[in-house]
């Protein structure tokens, strides 16, 4: 009986940790080495300092709340139409437990959102953007998300805005 658990575990355990990871789902199926991609994982720690060392209140509780934040990014236009196409495959055919949230297509860009309900307050967000410019960026968030903070951070962070 024992055996039989620990083969039943075996085959269940890496399922559910791809579901909580797409970042790392995406670059172990998807990454190709002739096609370079920029990874950034933020995490708990990092989010913390971040809070204490801004004066605005707002982002300040948004980072506190935040468990994890993960980018990826390609400047190539080849290559993010690409990838953009394989994160919208691997999405679809691995993470069929996140909702659609926000779909966007608007000249020449790509805007999909999909969120994960992980209980009352805790979500899960993943956000493929494929700018008219050819950028593609996929970020994930993870924690207690106030969307208004989120798309405030979005922006500073699009204008070159510093954290006080």
């Amino acid at each position: 009986m024992r055996k039989i658990l620990v083969i039943w575990f075996s085959f269940l355990l890496p399922g559910a940790l791809l579901a909580d990871n797409f970042v790392s789902a995406f670059m172990d199926k998807c990454a190709e080495p002739e096609r370079p991609l920029s990874n950034v994982n933020i995490g708990k720690a990092m989010l913390e300092k971040m809070a204490a060392n801004t004066y605005d209140e707002e982002l300040k509780s948004a980072f506190k709340e935040l468990n994890s934040i993960r980018i990826i990014s390609s400047d190539n236009v080849d290559d993010s139409k690409y990838y953009y196409q394989k994160a919208t495959e691997l999405i679809k055919e691995s993470f069929y437990d996140y909702d659609e949230a926000v779909s966007v297509t608007e000249m020449g860009s790509k805007i999909s959102v999909w969120v994960k309900r992980l209980g009352e307050e805790k979500q899960d967000l993943i956000l493929i953007m494929l700018e008219n410019d050819g950028k593609l960026s996929i970020i994930t968030v993870s924690g207690k998300i106030d969307f208004d903070s989120i798309s405030k951070l979005a922006g500073s962070l699009r204008n070159g805005q510093q954290f006080p």
